[in-house]
């Protein structure tokens, strides 16, 4: 027996629950099923959209390493302190800089990827304080904010600074993008992203279904989930399929639609 045979078979002693991630622009993966007693088929997609973005953000870490906490915590703010100057210098309003706390110890990646090798024999352990601080620029001709980009990288690399990537998962994917982009107002381009999904969904559902010798009914559930690096494994999984691209914001979201079948 076939393959379409078999699920039509089973279609006709169970309803469907299909999760799927949809292969094409907006999302990626392969289609799951599984028999459900709901009469229903779940689909699930990642809904992307993108436009012009309103500004671009740099992210640096300033660091310092000292035999005691204290002595590291003095020296990254004295490297912390010579960033904004030079942020100064080049005329970037205080409004655009946003600085993180004191972080005391390695970062969590680097413990976690390659590990934190301890001091040698005779060796007196060092302490390491960083700090993040994000730079803002306001979108204007590609030309004119890609020079003031290298302006802010030469800056920060003579305080001392490291650019940043924004997350593990982007600087892996997106072959160590440190600059992100986005919009002012993100409701419109998340709508477009909704909608996108909306419709991706739809598609796979329909040829699920009819695959099955079912026809799609109507809606019967929407859950929208945000994509991003705060928003755990669904989000990594988002950004290895919605790469920044220069100038442009991006706006992902992941959806399971849940349909009845007649």
């Amino acid at each position: 027996m076939n393959e379409v045979a078999v699920m039509r078979r089973c279609a006709s002693v169970w309803t469907m629950t299909a999760s799927v991630a949809f292969c094409c622009s907006i999302g990626a993966g392969q289609v799951i099923m599984t028999p459900s007693p709901d009469n229903t088929l779940s689909v699930t997609v990642t809904g992307s959209a993108e436009s012009p973005a309103d500004w671009a953000e740099l992210n640096f870490t300033v660091q310092g390493q000292g035999a005691t906490a204290q002595e590291a915590l003095a020296v990254c703010d004295e490297s912390w302190q010579k960033l904004l100057d030079e942020l100064a210098a080049l005329g970037v309003a205080e409004g655009s800089i946003r600085s993180g706390p004191p972080e005391i110890g390695p970062d969590s990646m680097t413990q976690m990827m390659v590990g934190v090798p301890g001091p040698g024999e005779g060796e007196v352990a060092k302490q390491t304080v960083r700090r993040n601080v994000a730079v803002r620029l306001a979108q204007t001709d590609p030309q004119a904010l890609y020079e003031g980009i290298c302006r802010l990288i030469d800056a920060a690399s003579d305080a001392g600074a490291a650019l940043k990537a924004p997350g593990p998962m982007q600087q892996v994917y997106s072959q160590g993008a440190m600059v992100t982009f986005g919009v002012n107002d993100p409701k419109p381009l998340r709508t477009q992203a909704i909608g996108n999904g909306l419709t991706a969904a739809k598609e796979v559902a329909e040829v699920v279904a009819t695959s099955a010798g079912r026809t799609l009914g109507d809606i019967a559930g929407i859950q929208v989930a945000e994509l991003g690096p705060e928003a755990g494994y669904l989000g990594m999984i988002g950004e290895m399929f919605s790469q920044p691209k220069p100038g442009r914001a991006v706006a992902s979201v992941s959806l399971t639609v849940t349909y009845r079948l007649k």
